[in-house]
């Protein structure tokens, strides 16, 4: 495998020609159900669940023992109330023998003012985190931050509370990252010729790989659209594959790997 693949097709056709236990981390943002298919089609919600658990299956066989898929996704408001594709998703997912590990959150304090102005505006996304196993790969120092205040002071009545593995006692080090990131959605428009219609920033998705993917790692996008994911992966120095059905995205990619990944990047 090269450091980087993007590949043109149809995720069903070219992830069963992918070898198994290839992948360490998963990291994609699907079609949401028919909210952009003017742009690129979309999946009816009826059936997203069915063809989610379609795909991750295929996936399955590509991950390595306690590795990761991240999922991108928010439901959208329709006819006064919240859909329940995203819901239905993941309970068939677990039913399907996944395991759902945590929900992350993306923060996106620069979203924009869409929706129904007598409600709050929309400043979030899920980003629901799946395994084949219930104790994954996770390298939450990888995001984390100085801090004087590491473990729980003892005279505070705490420690029953405590993981095993958490200290009893207060310290400097670096904490381990929270479980939600907060990335600006202005950083994802500043390419003029990414026209792709549901950009999602490099940033997120570097702390996504830093976080879920080891340092020798493969990372795998079967929705690949523009390629953050891949660019994110190699300036991250992991080994990349995605797969995109669009050969103007997939053009739009390669182009973005070529002119924005620093000449001369080693990896491992």
């Amino acid at each position: 495998m090269t450091e980087h693949t993007v590949l043109q097709g149809c995720l069903f056709d070219i992830l069963p020609t992918l070898p198994s236990n290839s992948v360490n981390a998963v990291i994609t943002s699907p079609p949401y159900a028919e909210q952009r298919k003017k742009q690129y089609g979309g999946i009816p919600e009826i059936a997203y669940p069915a063809w989610t658990v379609r795909w991750m299956s295929e996936v399955r066989r590509l991950l390595v023992p306690g590795g990761n898929v991240a999922i991108v996704i928010r439901s959208h408001v329709e006819q006064g109330v919240l859909s329940d594709y995203v819901l239905r998703t993941r309970l068939a997912l677990r039913e399907n023998g996944w395991h759902e590990i945590e929900e992350l959150m993306w923060i996106k304090p620069t979203a924009p003012p869409l929706g129904n102005i007598l409600r709050p505006r929309r400043s979030w996304e899920s980003i629901l985190w799946f395994s084949n196993s219930r104790e994954p790969f996770c390298d939450p120092l990888a995001n984390g931050v100085p801090s004087d205040r590491l473990g729980l002071d003892s005279t505070k009545g705490m420690n029953d509370y405590l993981h095993d593995r958490e200290a009893r006692e207060v310290r400097s080090g670096v904490a381990r990252c929270r479980d939600y990131v907060e990335v600006s959605t202005h950083d994802s428009h500043k390419e003029k010729y990414n026209t792709h219609p549901a950009q999602f920033p490099e940033k997120l998705a570097r702390w996504l790989v830093r976080l879920l993917c080891p340092s020798d790692g493969v990372v795998l996008d079967p929705f690949l659209g523009s390629g953050t994911t891949a660019l994110a992966a190699r300036l991250e120095q992991r080994r990349c594959i995605g797969v995109e059905l669009s050969p103007v995205y997939v053009a739009m990619a390669a182009r973005r790997l070529k002119e924005q990944v620093p000449a001369g990047l080693s990896f491992f």
